[in-house]
């Protein structure tokens, strides 16, 4: 596992995207602090790929992505109520008030009715159609958990882990370079990632 070029690609896009967001709105201060929280479970999961700990950094990347698929639909579908109600501080009623927010499920299939993010859409399908059902497996300690307590997990099963998580990481911060508003930042966030190969999923054909 490449950590330094991955630590190396974060801060690369952290100075990107470093721009004021676009406005100071509830909606787009939840979408931003969404993908900060993306950005805190991907440290998690470096850390714990690192340290072998594939049961933890499985579950992190869970919920990474969830992270990550919420903070997109927050800023493109979330109704005004449900961002309030996302965005109030922590009690019991606030906690109560959010047991029904959509599943990610229902959130992508919110997303796919927006044509403009069908690049993105094509990425989180990707992700959710080969990893959703084993990290959902880790989450609930399924049968890969069971598994992979039992049996020592193999380098390329973490590596893979390591780069899906860097990965996502590349959405966050496009998702915060959108919410500066700053024209062009989206190449330069691309652009950006074409030297960090080491640490980042093969790219699609």
């Amino acid at each position: 596992m490449d950590l330094k070029r991955a630590n190396e690609l974060i801060d690369t896009l952290s100075k990107t995207v470093d721009h004021p967001l676009f406005e100071d709105s509830p909606r787009v201060i939840l979408s931003a602090t969404l993908s900060v929280s993306s950005l805190e479970f991907a440290a998690a999961v470096r850390i714990l790929c690192v340290s072998g700990l594939l049961l933890g950094a499985s579950g992190s990347l869970r919920s990474q992505f969830e992270s990550v698929v919420r903070s997109v639909w927050a800023l493109q579908r979330a109704t005004e109520n449900q961002v309030e109600k996302l965005s109030a501080n922590l009690d019991e009623e606030s906690q109560l008030a959010t047991k029904n927010m959509p599943s990610v499920q229902q959130m992508m299939a919110e997303l796919e009715k927006i044509p403009n993010l069908s690049n993105l859409m094509i990425a989180l399908n990707e992700f959710k159609e080969s990893s959703w059902l084993p990290l959902n497996s880790f989450v609930h300690s399924g049968i890969h958990a069971v598994h992979w307590t039992r049996n020592e997990a193999p380098p390329v099963l973490l590596e893979r882990v390591f780069r899906a998580s860097n990965g996502l990481v590349v959405l966050a911060f496009q998702n915060l370079g959108i919410l500066t508003g700053k024209p062009g930042l989206q190449t330069e966030i691309i652009t950006a990632t074409a030297s960090y190969s080491s640490c980042l999923p093969d790219r699609r054909p």
